[in-house]
């Protein structure tokens, strides 16, 4: 029931496209001369893509009438799943393959990417005005180090979930979808705690009161200090010290341990397991993306609404929501920077970001998010376009994001099974020091 992540590829692909790769940059080295063009004078761009959901289907559509209107150039893509897509990324960008022009990178690994040369700087081929064409945090997640390197082609936002039949059943007032009608975090959580008493007395049903649906996620978990107003990370993306040991961040982090510690959240749940869990009624309240509502609709379940997500009182203007998505770069490698960069533009604030509301994905553009506010009804996407352009906070930009996310994973893992938060935080810190060093001195 979670996002589905399509395969466009047969094992051994890769191999050969990477052979394929070396065979061209061998003959080149050869001969002396770049060959940019095919025999009868057309572009080909090529793009490395994730596979997920309906991509398959509605990026073939938006490339066709791309090449109508750019007579002489032509689109091919292919599809990994995610995981092989960021192994393929290493494998042809690491060896400075021209293999590919265009590749699309999970948004927290744009910093990472760009630090280690893989992706050309775009500020030559967007404007200004093109640039804060991208909601706030989209634009800000693309940029590294003053350099705009990778435009986003959609978005998420997340939300928050409850199970109708419970709040009835515990004698709650639904809460409201409205735009105007925010819950704080202590409101939830007492509803929650109640309701789960209510409708799973002895806990033989195993109901949650309240869950993250990544669970011990730094996408997820992440928002309960940015609620507070505290930052995930130094303003140089290489620091933590003095960052997630304030006093915000070990709030946020007591509030996370007391969830598992009272039962109102349940311990041993998987980041993958808990979204099925909801549509099996094992949940009252969950904060979760957009793709709830299509899941939920998939399986037939139907006792579920949805809100704004909550605030913490006293941090009422301080909400800060999971964001975030895929964005796109052009190969430092790629023998037509110009031609994909155009491409990028086209699919991302031109008549291509059509396919962004065919898969329903949250847009990225402030014209995007503008029409669901102005012509749309209270409804997922209106909610969650609201929570794009007003409350998103992307997760860090930094060039070590990967070690950043498993040292913060690990040390929320450790605290939802009940390990002290200040020590928690304190070895976080020291473990981040050590691998932040690195990058410090390159």
């Amino acid at each position: 029931m979670k996002r589905k992540i399509w395969t466009a590829i047969l094992t051994g692909v890769l191999c050969l496209s990477m052979l394929a790769a070396c065979g061209k940059q061998d003959s080149k080295e050869q001969s002396g001369k770049e060959v940019t063009e095919s025999s009868s004078g057309d572009v080909t761009i090529r793009v490395m893509s994730c596979g997920a959901g309906t991509w398959d289907t509605a990026f073939p559509k938006m490339m066709e009438e791309y090449e109508k209107q750019n007579p002489g150039i032509h689109v091919e893509v292919e599809f990994y799943q995610q995981e092989q897509l960021f192994e393929a990324i290493e494998v042809v960008l690491g060896s400075k393959s021209d293999e590919f022009d265009i590749i699309m990178v999970d948004v927290p690994m744009v910093a990472g990417y760009a630090n280690r040369g893989y992706l050309l700087p775009l500020d030559d081929y967007f404007t200004e005005d093109e640039k804060n064409e991208y909601v706030d945090s989209a634009r800000n997640a693309g940029t590294w180090d003053g350099k705009f390197y990778a435009p986003a082609m959609n978005n998420s936002a997340q939300l928050l979930w409850y199970n109708t039949a419970y709040l009835k059943e515990a004698g709650f007032e639904i809460p409201s979808g409205r735009l105007d009608k925010r819950l704080s975090f202590e409101e939830v959580l007492d509803m929650a705690e109640k309701t789960q008493k209510v409708v799973d007395p002895d806990g033989t049903k195993g109901v949650a009161g309240f869950m993250l649906e990544q669970v011990s996620r730094a996408y997820q978990v992440l928002e309960l200090p940015n609620s507070m107003g505290a930052p995930s990370i130094g303003e140089d993306g290489l620091n933590v010290e003095g960052v997630i040991d304030s006093a915000e961040w070990i709030q946020a982090m007591n509030v996370y341990r007391n969830l598992f510690e009272t039962g109102v959240s349940t311990r041993g749940t998987t980041n993958d397991e808990t979204g099925d869990n909801f549509l099996a009624g094992k949940i009252v309240f969950m904060i979760a993306g957009t793709w709830t509502d299509a899941n939920a609709k998939e399986a037939g379940f139907s006792d579920y609404g949805y809100a704004l997500c909550p605030y913490f009182e006293g941090h009422e203007d301080q909400v800060g929501t999971p964001t975030g998505s895929w964005h796109c770069g052009v190969s430092s490698y790629s023998s037509h920077p110009k031609e994909a960069a155009d491409f990028i533009k086209y699919f991302t604030l031109g008549e291509g970001t059509s396919w962004v509301d065919e898969v329903g994905d949250v847009p990225a553009t402030k014209a995007g998010v503008n029409k669901i506010l102005t012509e749309g009804t209270d409804d997922v996407m209106k909610l969650a376009a609201y929570e794009a352009e007003n409350t998103a906070v992307a997760r860090p930009v930094t060039p070590a994001y990967t070690e950043y996310e498993t040292a913060m994973n690990t040390m929320f893992e450790d605290i939802r099974n009940g390990a002290p938060v200040e020590s928690s935080i304190q070895n976080t810190i020291t473990q981040l020091n050590t691998a932040f060093a690195k990058y410090k001195e390159n």
